[in-house]
C-alpha cells in the first residue's frame, strides 16, 4: 500500500472533485508510490489511455476534460476578459489564457455538441454556446478573483452562487431604491457644488454608486446577524456618506460648510470631512443596525487598524465570540490600497488569535488616479487590489456604470465574510469628475481621460434611462424624488443660515494633578503573588524560572519595609489588582509576554509540554479579563489597533509595548494623528498606555532612546501625559491610576531596561500598600544644608546618586521629576522652596541636548528660581544621533557627565 495521505480525497472520481484529483495526479506524478494503491491505478489507466489517443493521431485529452479545463481558464482568467472600467474604449479582446486554441480546441469545433458540466440549462451544448454561457458570467459584467486561494469550500461556494447563470436583475423595488440613493447621491453632491463654490468637499461624482452600494451591505448584513456595523474611509465621498447613509443631520453638515460651529475643547477642532459619527439605520426589513464612521486624519489608511480595533473590543466587551454580529467595513483609495504599507500590516492581522474580527470588507473606490499619479506610476501590479491575493482574499471588480452588477458584488461579498469570516474585496471601478479637489485642474496631467470623463453622463442619469426604456419607471416618479431632496437640502441650508453662533465653551478643569489613593492590601497582593507563582499541579517550570518565581513570591509574603519588589513583580501586582477590581487588561508588543528583556514571564510555558499557563488569569471568578499578546512585528498596525480598542472599550487599561522605545517612530503617524490630537480634534478621548524603554547604556543609536523630547512638543492642553517613572512603586501606582481614575489621558510611560535587575531600583510592599503616584520625587537622603539642587528624571538618577554615595557628598539635593507632563509646577516651586539658599541649580540628563525633556522643562524651571540664579544644562551636547554605538565611548561619557554633575566647583 502506499503512503496514507495527510488530506482528504475523494473516494470516487467525479466532477465537483476535479481540483482536488489535480492535486491527487501532481503527487502522483512526484512520487507513484506516495499515493493510495486504488487511485495509482486509476492514474496508470488515465496515463495509458492518453498514451493510446495520442499514437492514433488524437486529441490528448477526452473531450470533458478539455471542456473542463475550459470552465477553469474562464474561472481563473475571465476577469481580464471583463468590461468593468468605465473609462475603458472599445471591447475587450480575450486574453491568451482564453484563446480557444490554446485550451485545445479548433474553431472546426465550436459547433460541434460537449458535455456542458452544468452549464447551459442542458447535458450537452456546441462549444459556442458554452464558451457564450461562461462568458456572461465570467467575462461580462463582474470580475470574479477567487480561484487557487487555497480555499476549495470558498471556491466550491462561489461556484454554486453565480453558476451555471449569473442572475443580475433586481425587483422592481430595489430597482426604485437603487435610483433612489443615486439620485441623494448625485444631488447632494450638485447642491453643495452650487451653493459653496470653491469649497472643498471631496466630492463622489462618478463614484454615486458607491452609496447605494453601502447601504446594500448594511441591510444584508443586517439579514444575517450583523448588529453593528463600523466604517473607515478617507475623505472623498465622506459627506455623501454621513447625510445618506448615517443620517447625519443635514443641517449639521451646512452649519460646518457655514464655518459657523464652535471649535472648543469638545472635540470639533478639524475639517468637516474629518469628523466621525454614529447613526441608526433602518433596513428594509424594519430591523435597526447602529453604523459608525470613526474620524481620521488625512493620512491615507491609517484609520484602517483603528477601526479593526474598534470592532474587536466591541466584539470582547459585547461577547461576540463567533465575530458574526459586529463588524467593519473599510473603505480604501486605489493608489493607497496598493501604496501604504499600512495595508499589508493590517491584513496581516486577519488571521491572528487576538487581532481577528472575523472578516473585513474592503471596498475600494478605484478613481484610476492618485492625485496625479497614473496607476502604471503608482504600483506595479495590474489591479490596486493585488495585495488581496497575498493573504487569499477574492475580489470582485466592478463598474460604477453598471450599478445592479454592483450591488450583485456588495451581498456576495457580504455572505462570504458572514460565513467563512475572511477579508473579502470588492473594487469599485469608477472616476473623480474634479479631480483631487474641486479646485483642482485634472486636464493638466490627464488630458485624454478627462476628454473621456466630461463626455460622460452622471451614472443616475444612466440608470434612469436604462429602467425607462425598460419600462420599469415613470418619469414622473424621478421628478418627485428629486423635487424632494432638493426641498429637504433647500430647508436645511436655511437653517443652518440662520442658527447663531453659540458662545464659546470654557475648557473644564479636568483635575489631572489631584491625588488619586491607589493603595492595594497586603493580602490582596499576596493572593496576586501566590497564583501567578505557583502553577497547578503537575506543570514543569522552566529550570531558570524556579527560583525567580521563588523569589517573587517571597518578595511579596515577606518583610513588607525591605526593598525587595523589582519592576517586573510590581507590575504583576499592578496588573492583578487591576483585573481584581473587574477591570480587564490587554497587553500587546512584540514579545511582550516574556518581555524583551526577560523581565516579564506573565505567561509561563510547561517545559516538557509546551503548554501555557497565566495566573493572572486565574485570580478569581468575575475578575477583569486579561489579554498578554505577542503581536506581529508590526509597530503603525500594532499600536493603531489597540488605540483603537481605547475607543470602544474605556474600561479597560490598554497597554502597547515597544520592543525598545525607539522603535515607536514606527508609529509615528498614529502617535502625531489620533494619540496627541485626536481628543482636541474629534471628541475621541483614549487612554492607551505606550510602554517604551529608554536609557542610556551603551546599546546604540535605536536602542536606548524612545525619543521622550517628541512626546513633550506634542503636550498641550492636558492632552497627554509623560512620565518617566523611577521606581517599582512609582509605576505601580501610575498603572492603576490611568486603569481606575476618570480622567482618561494617554500614558506615555518610559520605561528600564538595566534598572530592572538592579537592587537599587526596588521599592518595599508598603510603598505599594500606601499612597498614590507622586509627580515629584524629593530626595529621600538628609542633607546638612544645600549648595546645589539637580533635577533629573529616570535612570540617571541612580548613576548621580551612587556616585554621591561614594563621594559622601551632603550638599546636594537630588530631585527627580517622575512626571514631566503635566508639570506639577507648584511642587516643584514648594521644593524649591525647601531648599532655600542654594546657589547652583542643574537640569541633568543622560540624553543630548536637542532630545529628552530639557528644552520644555528648562524654561519652567528657570521661571521659579531666584532671580540672580542660573539654571544649568548637563548632559550630553546636542548631536543628529540620539546615541553612540560605542560602549567604551558611552562609559566614557556618563562618567564624565557624573563627574561634571558632582564636582566641587561648577
Amino acid at each position: 500500500m502506499g503512503k496514507r495521505m495527510d488530506r482528504s480525497f475523494p473516494d470516487y472520481a467525479q466532477f465537483p472533485n476535479l481540483p482536488l484529483i489535480e492535486e491527487l495526479y501532481a503527487q502522483y506524478l512526484k512520487d507513484p508510490e506516495g499515493v493510495d494503491l486504488s487511485w495509482r491505478r486509476f492514474f496508470e489507466g488515465v496515463d495509458f489511455a492518453g498514451a493510446l489517443t495520442k499514437s492514433k493521431g488524437l486529441s490528448e485529452e477526452p473531450p470533458h476534460l478539455r471542456i473542463f479545463e475550459l470552465v477553469q481558464s474562464y474561472r481563473r482568467f475571465g476577469h481580464l476578459a471583463a468590461s468593468f472600467n468605465p473609462l475603458e474604449v472599445g471591447e475587450k479582446k480575450d486574453p491568451p489564457e482564453l484563446r480557444l486554441d490554446r485550451l485545445g480546441f479548433s474553431e472546426s469545433e465550436l459547433d460541434q455538441p460537449f458535455a456542458t458540466l452544468g452549464f447551459c440549462g442542458k447535458k450537452e451544448a456546441p462549444l459556442r454556446e458554452i464558451v457564450a454561457a461562461l462568458k456572461e458570467i465570467y467575462a461580462s459584467r463582474i470580475g470574479f478573483e477567487y480561484m487557487d486561494l487555497g480555499h476549495v469550500e470558498l471556491e466550491k461556494w462561489i461556484q454554486e452562487r453565480i453558476e451555471p447563470v449569473l442572475k443580475i436583475e433586481p425587483s422592481m423595488e430595489e430597482k426604485h431604491l437603487l435610483l433612489e440613493y443615486l439620485y441623494k447621491s448625485e444631488i447632494f453632491e450638485t447642491f453643495i457644488h452650487t451653493k459653496y463654490v470653491g469649497q472643498t468637499r471631496f466630492s463622489l461624482e462618478g463614484a454615486e454608486t458607491m452609496i447605494p452600494v453601502i447601504a446594500e451591505m448594511i441591510d444584508v448584513g443586517a439579514d444575517l446577524g450583523l448588529e453593528e456595523i463600523l466604517i473607515g474611509m478617507a475623505h472623498r465621498g465622506r459627506l455623501n456618506v454621513l447625510s445618506n447613509i448615517l443620517n447625519k443631520p443635514l443641517t449639521t453638515v451646512f452649519e460646518e460648510f457655514e464655518d459657523d460651529t464652535t471649535l472648543s475643547f469638545a472635540g470639533n477642532d478639524d475639517v468637516k470631512y474629518h469628523m466621525g459619527f454614529t447613526g441608526e439605520i433602518k433596513t428594509k426589513k424594519g430591523k435597526k443596525i447602529p453604523v459608525s464612521i470613526a474620524a481620521n486624519p488625512s493620512h491615507l489608511e491609517s484609520v484602517d487598524p483603528v477601526v479593526l480595533g474598534q470592532v474587536r473590543a466591541l466584539q470582547v466587551k459585547k461577547k461576540d465570540a463567533e465575530r458574526r454580529r459586529i463588524g467593519a467595513i473599510l473603505i480604501h483609495g486605489d493608489a493607497s490600497v496598493a501604496g501604504q504599507g499600512v495595508i499589508y500590516e493590517t491584513l496581516q492581522l486577519m488571521n491572528l488569535p487576538d487581532y481577528s474580527t472575523g472578516g473585513t470588507i474592503h471596498l475600494v473606490v478605484n478613481n484610476q488616479i492618485g492625485y496625479t499619479t497614473t496607476p502604471e506610476e503608482g504600483r506595479s501590479t495590474r489591479y490596486a487590489t493585488d495585495i488581496a491575493k497575498a493573504f487569499s482574499c477574492p475580489v470582485f471588480h466592478v463598474n460604477a456604470e453598471d450599478p445592479e452588477s454592483c450591488l450583485i458584488a456588495a451581498k456576495l461579498a457580504v455572505e462570504i465574510r458572514q460565513k467563512f469570516q475572511c477579508d473579502v474585496f470588492l473594487d469599485l471601478l469608477c472616476y473623480r469628475k474634479y479631480g483631487h479637489n474641486e479646485g483642482d485642474e485634472p486636464s493638466y496631467t490627464q488630458p485624454t481621460e478627462y476628454k473621456i470623463i466630461r463626455s460622460k453622463k452622471p451614472i443616475r442619469e444612466i440608470y434612469y434611462e436604462k429602467l425607462t426604456a425598460a419600462g420599469f419607471l415613470e418619469q414622473k416618479i424621478a421628478e418627485t424624488l428629486e423635487a424632494q431632496y432638493k426641498g429637504l437640502l433647500t430647508e436645511a441650508l436655511e437653517s443652518a443660515k440662520a442658527k447663531k453662533t453659540p458662545e464659546p465653551e470654557p475648557r473644564p478643569d479636568e483635575k489631572i494633578l489631584e491625588p488619586f489613593p491607589s493603595g492595594v492590601s497586603s493580602e490582596t497582593l499576596k493572593k496576586i503573588a501566590d497564583t501567578f507563582c505557583h502553577p497547578p499541579q503537575p506543570f514543569h517550570v522552566h529550570p531558570k524560572l524556579k527560583k525567580w518565581l521563588e523569589d517573587r513570591y517571597n518578595a511579596v509574603s515577606g518583610d513588607p519595609t525591605k526593598k525587595a519588589i523589582d519592576w517586573a513583580t510590581a507590575e504583576c501586582l499592578a496588573f492583578g489588582s487591576i483585573l481584581l477590581d473587574g477591570r480587564p487588561v490587554r497587553l500587546a508588543g512584540e514579545d511582550c509576554k516574556r518581555g524583551t528583556f526577560s523581565q516579564r514571564h506573565v505567561v509561563l510555558i510547561d517545559s516538557e509540554n509546551g503548554t501555557a499557563f497565566c495566573g493572572l488569569c486565574k485570580l478569581k471568578e468575575g475578575q477583569g479579563r486579561f489579554d498578554a499578546i505577542n503581536s506581529p512585528l508590526t509597530e503603525f498596525a500594532g499600536m493603531a489597533f489597540e488605540y483603537g480598542y481605547t475607543w470602544s472599550y474605556p474600561e479597560a487599561l490598554v497597554l502597547w509595548e515597544a520592543q525598545y522605545g525607539d522603535f515607536n517612530n514606527g508609529a509615528q503617524i498614529v502617535i502625531d494623528q489620533y494619540l496627541a490630537s485626536g481628543e482636541q480634534k474629534w471628541n475621541t478621548p483614549s487612554s492607551l498606555t505606550l510602554l517604551l524603554p529608554h536609557a542610556y547604556e551603551g546599546a546604540g543609536p535605536e536602542h536606548s532612546s524612545a525619543r521622550m523630547e517628541r512626546f513633550l512638543q506634542l503636550s498641550a492642553e492636558n492632552n497627554i501625559q509623560v512620565v518617566n517613572a523611577s521606581t517599582p512603586a512609582q509605576y505601580f501606582h501610575v498603572l492603576r491610576r490611568q486603569a481606575l481614575r476618570k480622567v482618561r489621558k494617554p500614558l506615555i510611560l518610559f520605561t528600564p531596561k538595566s534598572l530592572l535587575r538592579s537592587p537599587a531600583n526596588t521599592s518595599p510592599l508598603n510603598d505599594l500598600i500606601t499612597g498614590s503616584f507622586q509627580e515629584i520625587l524629593d530626595d529621600p537622603t538628609q542633607l546638612t544644608s544645600c549648595r546645589r539642587l539637580i533635577f533629573c528624571s529616570g535612570k540617571i538618577y541612580y548613576d548621580l546618586n551612587a556616585e554621591r554615595e561614594k563621594r559622601k557628598t551632603t550638599d546636594i539635593a537630588i530631585v527627580r521629576v517622575e512626571q514631566i507632563y503635566p508639570l506639577h509646577q507648584e511642587k516643584i516651586k514648594k521644593l524649591i522652596g525647601k531648599y532655600k539658599g542654594f546657589t547652583e541649580c542643574l537640569w541633568v540628563q543622560e540624553e543630548p541636548e536637542n532630545a529628552g525633556a530639557w528644552s520644555y522643562i528648562g524654561p519652567y524651571l528657570q521661571s521659579y528660581l531666584p532671580k540672580e540664579t542660573l539654571l544649568r544644562y548637563e548632559g550630553r551636547p546636542s548631536n543628529p544621533t540620539t546615541a553612540t554605538g560605542s560602549h567604551k565611548k558611552h562609559k566614557q561619557e556618563q562618567q564624565a557627565l557624573v563627574d561634571r554633575v558632582l564636582r566641587v566647583g561648577l
